[in-house]
């Protein structure tokens, strides 16, 4: 039948025919060859594109969420100073010289005079068994001995509290003499100490 169509058709006609099939079947073959194949690249190419770009946008939050861990762990910092200044270390050996450094502008500032700073025995922190810590830790007693009111020993104790809050108070003492601003006064301080270091 085909054929007959063919045949019934004019030489121009079938030429324009046989070269309309031809077009299509080039048509065809290059969508299948190539159009279709660069499409099936562009949709894994965009693929691509926008899985890389949820990972940036993943990257974006984490570096955000890293400047704001870092703040709050500036934060923490700020907030856990006192007590780091609060502990009391040994100054070239001494427990004493360096209750004086930390002590001394506090106390004149508080208007006491005749300073004086004296050891006290120490009283070990209960160590956990049976891990031993490296570092030992104790409670160190400093006596301080001053002269000056009973309401500058107050202003003492009050800016003590506030800027070396582990400090604590074991002993308050005040010696009754004629000039009520130059009392004797015996004060008992106990502090968070570093001990020596442990063989382990």
């Amino acid at each position: 039948m085909k054929s007959d169509f063919l045949q019934d058709m004019a030489p121009d006609a079938k030429r324009s025919f046989l070269v309309s099939i031809a077009f299509v079947a080039v048509g065809a073959a290059l969508y299948f060859l190539a159009v279709n194949p660069a499409e099936s690249k562009l949709a894994a190419e965009r693929k691509r594109l926008s899985g890389l770009e949820n990972k940036q946008s993943q990257i974006n939050r984490d570096i955000k969420g890293a400047g704001t861990v870092k703040g709050k762990i500036e934060e923490l910092e700020k907030s856990l100073s006192p007590y780091e200044e609060a502990i009391l270390v040994p100054l070239l050996g001494s427990y004493s010289m360096q209750a004086k450094a930390k002590l001394e502008q506090i106390l004149t500032e508080a208007g006491l005079t005749n300073l004086d700073y004296t050891e006290e025995p120490f009283r070990a922190l209960p160590l956990p068994k049976p891990v031993m810590p490296k570092q030992l830790h104790r409670r160190a007693a400093i006596r301080v001995t001053a002269r000056g009111s009973y309401q500058a020993a107050v202003s003492f104790l009050l800016r003590l509290e506030k800027e070396l809050p582990l400090v604590s108070l074991q002993s308050f003492e005040i010696s009754a003499e004629h000039n009520p601003a130059k009392q004797v006064i015996s004060f008992v301080l106990e502090w968070p100490a570093k001990g020596g270091l442990t063989s382990k």
